[in-house]
């Protein structure tokens, strides 16, 4: 998969159950309202940029916050969507610039446009200009056009499988095991597997899935 046809977007391990349990990604405005608290960091810059009612995708696997995540040792999954679906959907817009980069206010404003839209992903595409431009998408994006649900290693993919199939919860897409979509991933050594797989065991052992506990992730 070499990002051109895809969309990303990278959740920390112990909420994606959450997420195949909700058959959607939400925004972090929804994610609030119940209780599942956001990335401090994200979430700071999203407030004071006005994006906190919106979901965030990248054109490539290879992102600074995926990147930065692995190098601490926390524990990600990447969830894979069809590009060109996604992009026609109606509640759509591209940022040119990862919050990461932070720019300002202004340089960070949504295009929701058709036209412009699709003038600024054509010279992304063409020029590699704006080479950190996101995809957003207003409130929630369910799992319709997920392609697949990739993990790093093959023990935290079997870690998700065992948990998903304990308690009757699956994703409308394959689990894969793909270390090559995640930067960096040669040298990536979980910081937190103890603590993910003793919630997981927890979940199994009352037969539901229990609020996110408090393990590090950004």
């Amino acid at each position: 998969m070499d990002g051109v046809p895809f969309l990303y977007h990278a959740t920390p391990l112990h909420y994606l159950p959450h997420v195949g349990q909700s058959g959607a990604l939400y925004a972090q405005s929804i994610l609030a309202a119940r209780n599942i608290a956001p990335r401090p960091t994200a979430a700071r810059r999203d407030r004071m940029l006005g994006l906190a009612d919106w979901v965030h995708l990248s054109l490539t696997p290879d992102t600074p916050l995926l990147r930065d995540k692995l190098r601490l040792g926390y524990p990600h999954a990447l969830l894979v969507f069809e590009r060109e679906a996604v992009l026609a959907l109606p509640q759509v817009a591209l940022l040119p610039y990862n919050t990461k980069a932070w720019r300002s206010r202004t340089a960070c404003q949504p295009v929701t446009d058709p036209l412009e839209k699709a003038a600024l992903l054509r010279r992304h595409l063409e020029t590699g200009r704006f080479p950190s431009l996101e995809v957003l998408v207003q409130y929630g994006l369910d799992l319709t056009f997920l392609v697949q649900v990739a993990f790093a290693t093959d023990e935290e993919r079997a870690l998700m499988a065992a948990l998903l199939g304990a308690l009757g919860l699956s994703f409308p897409a394959p689990l894969v095991t793909a270390p090559a979509l995640f930067p960096g991933a040669e040298k990536y050594v979980s910081t937190t597997a103890e603590q993910i797989a003793a919630y997981f065991e927890a979940c199994r052992a009352v037969g539901s899935l229990l609020p996110p506990p408090a393990i590090p992730f950004d």
